[in-house]
């Protein structure tokens, strides 16, 4: 029987996990850990016991970097600073949403949908946290310094990706999805700017990748460049 809980290993040295809302991208290096997103809020024991099945510890934890400021990906924040003392990472554009100096969007841009949980969707925060890397296009990771981050913005403004160079892979939070053995732009219910974020992809396309990671869907291991190309090629006629 698969243990869904247990990490995967993408390639050498970078894992993935499932957290709440989301998964979590954990990448090692000789200077610690790097988590990428931190799920939503509860997720502390599920990270806590996927660094323990792959011999690490909380300890080791030295960065946390958030690829947006949904509360799917940034709710346990606060729960994982306070247990690991990492510093954290976050897009300069975002950085108020999660120190607390701005308010907590409501990921939902559907009218609709965005009344009907208007009530309660501020619960799905975690509490404020000192953002302590403004990070900006094309700036090596701290502490990961062969890893790049690539400002993708439209899902939302200070979405971004990572690009681990030497393993050829392309960590893309949400800013796409791989539905039904597709790739498809981020969903447009949850995008602020649907448009921007179909543009933002042919930035990617600038990089030589074998494997993108996503957050809510196993890894495309395979011709994942290729896929991509297509992609862009369709949304942009």
């Amino acid at each position: 029987m698969i243990n869904l809980l247990r990490p995967i290993e993408v390639v050498p040295n970078i894992y993935q996990l499932r957290a709440v809302g989301a998964r979590v991208t954990l990448l090692f290096g000789e200077r610690g850990v790097a988590l990428v997103d931190a799920g939503g809020r509860g997720s502390l024991g599920l990270i806590t016991s996927g660094l323990k099945a792959l011999g690490s510890s909380q300890e080791q934890v030295r960065l946390i970097v958030l690829t947006h400021c949904h509360p799917d990906h940034c709710g346990g924040l606060g729960s994982l600073v306070e247990a690991t003392g990492a510093k954290v990472a976050v897009h300069r554009r975002e950085v108020g949403i999660i120190s607390g100096a701005e308010p907590s969007p409501n990921p939902f841009h559907n009218r609709l949908l965005a009344g009907l949980t208007h009530p309660f969707v501020h619960r799905l925060y975690g509490p404020p946290a000192k953002v302590d890397f403004f990070l900006n296009d094309g700036d090596p990771l701290p502490f990961f310094q062969g890893v790049q981050v690539v400002h993708t913005p439209g899902h939302t403004p200070g979405s971004i990706c990572l690009y681990v160079v030497s393993e050829k892979v392309l960590i893309v939070g949400d800013a796409l999805q791989h539905r039904f053995h597709r790739l498809s732009p981020p969903a447009s219910v949850v995008t602020q700017d649907p448009k921007q974020a179909r543009e933002s992809l042919e930035k990617l396309l600038t990089m030589d990748f074998d494997t993108i990671c996503f957050s809510h869907f196993p890894p495309l291991r395979q011709m994942a460049r290729c896929a991509l190309q297509r992609l862009v090629q369709k949304t942009g006629s």
